[in-house]
């Protein structure tokens, strides 16, 4: 079982609950796990919430990054990114359009492996890293 924590920005939860959907019709072997932040990076209830991930993030075999035009700015999926680099597990990057409009990708995924939304190509990248 390859457990995933989902690393993304609350605006694509739509796009997100997609990709989950025809991951899991892939027939794989497949998990995935995220904490869905709403809470502002620097609010009173961070603490709490950086718990709840560093717990999931552990549970996990790797983390994937779903990013979008404007993910490299979000200091929640940046954290998750570094904790997870910390943590000692791998991460891997999934571009959620590939028509252009995406520029940047979060820093933490500089040299590690990104791919365009290919549920095929994003399950082989996963196994590689998961072994």
């Amino acid at each position: 079982m390859i457990r995933a924590f989902l690393s993304f920005v609350e605006e694509d939860l739509n796009v997100v609950n997609l990709f989950r959907g025809q991951a899991k019709n892939q027939n794989c072997d497949l998990e995935f796990a995220d904490y869905s932040i709403k809470e502002p990076f620097d609010s009173t209830n961070a603490s709490y919430i950086a718990s709840g991930v560093t717990n999931q993030l552990k549970l996990s075999s790797l983390t994937i990054c779903l990013y979008e035009p404007t993910t490299y700015t979000s200091k929640w999926v940046d954290w998750e990114l570094r904790k997870t680099l910390e943590l000692r597990k791998p991460i891997m990057g999934v571009c959620l359009y590939d028509d252009g409009r995406v520029r940047y990708y979060p820093a933490a995924l500089e040299g590690k492996p990104r791919v365009i939304w290919n549920i095929p190509e994003v399950v082989r990248t996963m196994r590689q890293l998961a072994l």
